[in-house]
């Protein structure tokens, strides 16, 4: 069989590779929950462009794969398979990608040129087992179906890895140039991590053009190995410059954000324990702990003694240097970067293809040695990755820890919302879960960032909020964590600003709160400088009560009471507010301490009057005349303090309520 025809099978069997990948990575797609982080990744691509750059200069990853997400779920929609979809499209051009970056690799393997290297089915088959590791790697199926950028960097690595192989090794042309300019940009534009694999890239194709130049006499050959070096050069220069614009905008609030982690239990570790790990993920080995690990050793070191028996070449091994300095370049960045941050195998991804190469070298040896060889390593390869292949790849359980339910937030909010409200998140990642959920009856969303990993100024989340209550007479908020952190601050904003009318607690401690806006200036009701005594020394005095003349079917009353306590307060009573229609029937209610529970009585100030608001939730079909009424009762024997008047409540306004058809 010719050459040529040998290569034309490899060329098919390169195609089948990737279709099977394709099929490979479609495996219970949407079947496992979104995790954490897809629900961030589906939420910060909602967001318009401004926002998503400003939220992006905060996070620890930059826009590209944000923006590509973006695109296309206005194209399709939001919803778990397509999202995930789209990660698996974005990781299939690893495979092809990997058959060209090997034969362009392998080129002076028969010591022809560039086209004959391609035409070598010596060339074909290294390419041709490294396409098929790249394709069943579990590491990078892992991450080719789950909704983050993962999936794409180490497709934008393998095409800078190509161009800069044939700046270096073949004929430079400008379309080469470009193709390193967008694979190098596009993955520091994906992957922060993508980085370090470039760097050793980028070390090994400037040594391999020295080196060359160096080993030439003819004074052609030497130019063109300087030329071929200038061109190189350019390329990373062209890189850096198209990728100034977002290093001068974000890199300096990641450096900030970096120094601040002084807390970090990572700093208590040496890079050297990291490294430890790295190496475990890399090979993604957890299912069989180090056995993987010294299998994958064992065949690369087989590899060199079978390059060793046949006393191949020095450059064969010479050129090991690209996959393992892509490698260690890797391991050694993300463990140093560890130490601010945090290390996880995701981190690893671009190092992976580069481990396949190196595989795929070794692999390729034995085969020259002794094919039975071959065979062994591959089926200790299969061995190995066998159990992680076919099952966990696909439970996505790697950075899972506990039991969760992704779908709360819309069963909390969806029963007792309208699609006229909005929804505030105090993190992306649930409402990216609340937007895969979400159906044309629940409320559109947006967000407050108040809590890891990225907390906002207050003013930018106050004037958000404020922006949107203009527009919507119902705000709800959903705070992960409850009132840790800098969420404390967005709830006590929202109790004094608006009117809390729900309040309930779920899993993970989240809290889920509802409050009115006043959509009209309210004004003085009635009741006021009524006092709640009680023998054991309760005095607390109603001062002023402000409430709206009107209101709409379905909307939020707004009640804003002022309390002002005349000696100190040892119980904590909670205060109610009814609203009965004509009948006595009760149509809403809100009952809470002091700032929406905030302000227990026994923390009320003597002497001094404290704002206390409260928002009345009205069903939408109900219009006509509301009896509005204060009390306080124990919350527990349920009883109800009289006022000196001996009164349990007190009517303090009258509210028309109006049909939402009404002028």
């Amino acid at each position: 069989m010719s050459r040529l025809t040998k290569t034309n099978l490899a060329l098919f069997a390169a195609g089948v590779v990737t279709l099977l990948a394709f099929g490979l990575r479609l495996v219970g797609l949407a079947e496992v929950p979104p995790r954490w982080d897809e629900g961030w990744s589906v939420a910060h691509a909602s967001l318009n462009l401004a926002d998503l750059f400003t939220v992006t200069t905060a996070d620890v990853h930059p826009p590209l794969f944000y923006m590509l997400l973006g695109a296309w779920q206005n194209l399709v929609g939001v919803n778990l398979f397509a999202s995930r979809y789209l990660a698996v499209l974005l990781s299939l051009p690893v495979i092809p990608l990997m058959y060209v970056v090997a034969n362009v690799w392998a080129r002076d393997i028969r010591r022809g040129n560039e086209a004959s290297a391609m035409r070598s089915p010596h060339a074909a088959r290294l390419a041709l087992i490294a396409a098929a590791l790249v394709a069943w790697m579990p590491l990078l199926v892992y991450y080719s179906a789950v909704i983050r950028m993962y999936a794409l960097a180490p497709t934008f690595v393998l095409l800078a890895t190509w161009a800069a192989l044939r700046l270096v090794k073949g004929r430079a042309t400008w379309a080469v140039v470009l193709a390193f300019v967008l694979g190098a940009t596009g993955a520091m534009l994906t992957l922060y991590h993508a980085a370090w694999s470039l760097a050793g890239l980028g070390v090994y194709a400037a040594a391999l053009a020295v080196f060359a130049a160096t080993r030439t006499r003819q004074q052609q050959h030497l130019r063109q190995r300087l030329e071929r070096l200038l061109w190189f050069g350019s390329a990373v220069v062209m890189a850096l410059i198209a990728y100034i614009p977002w290093a001068v905008y974000a890199l300096p609030q990641l450096q900030e954000r970096a120094a601040a982690e002084t807390g970090n239990v990572a700093q208590q570790y040496p890079v050297s324990y990291f490294l430890t790990i790295g190496i475990r993920d890399l090979t993604m080995s957890q299912q069989v702990g180090n056995v993987g690990v010294v299998v994958i050793a064992a065949i690369v070191l087989a590899g060199l003694a079978g390059w060793a028996y046949r006393r191949s070449p020095f450059s064969h091994v010479m050129r090991l240097a690209l996959p393992v300095l892509m490698i260690a370049f890797t391991m050694v960045g993300v463990a140093a970067a560890a130490r601010s941050w945090a290390f996880n195998a995701r981190m690893l991804v671009c190092a992976a293809p580069a481990l396949a190469l190196l595989l795929a070298w070794s692999i390729d040896h034995l085969a020259n040695h002794s094919r039975p060889l071959a065979v062994v390593a591959c089926l200790a390869l299969i061995g190995v990755y066998w159990n992680t292949s076919t099952g966990f790849v696909y439970a996505k359980t790697l950075e899972v820890f506990d039991p969760y339910n992704p779908h709360t937030y819309q069963q909390h909010i969806s029963p007792q919302a309208d699609a006229r409200d909005i929804v505030f998140f105090n993190v992306l990642s649930p409402a990216g879960f609340y937007a895969l959920d979400r159906s044309a009856t629940d409320p559109v969303w947006s967000y407050a960032l108040t809590w890891d990993p990225v907390i906002e100024p207050r003013e930018r989340w106050e004037e958000r909020i404020t922006l949107a209550a203009r527009d919507h007479a119902r705000l709800w908020v959903v705070l992960y964590r409850g009132l840790a952190g800098k969420n404390g601050d967005l709830r006590g904003w929202l109790d004094s600003t608006f009117y809390p009318a729900a309040a309930e607690w779920g899993e993970e401690d989240v809290f889920y709160g509802l409050y009115g806006v006043a959509r009209e200036p309210l004004v003085s009701g009635e009741g006021a400088q009524t006092h709640w005594r009680k023998a054991d020394g309760f005095d607390l005095e109603l001062r002023s009560v402000e409430l709206p003349k009107s209101v709409r079917a379905g909307d939020i009353i707004p009640v804003s009471l002022t309390w002002l306590a005349h000696v100190p307060l040892t119980q904590n009573y909670k205060i109610f507010i009814h609203a009965f229609d004509s009948n006595g029937s009760l149509i809403a209610q809100h009952d809470a301490q002091p700032l929406n529970d905030l302000r227990p009585m026994s923390s009320l100030p003597v002497g001094e009057d404290v704002v206390d608001h409260h928002g009345l939730s009205l069903p939408p079909d109900y219009s006509g005349q509301l009896s509005v009424v204060a009390g306080i009762y124990d919350t527990a024997t349920v009883e109800r303090i009289r006022n000196e008047q001996g009164q349990e409540t007190v009517e303090i306004g009258k509210i028309e309520v109006l049909s939402q058809q009404d002028p």
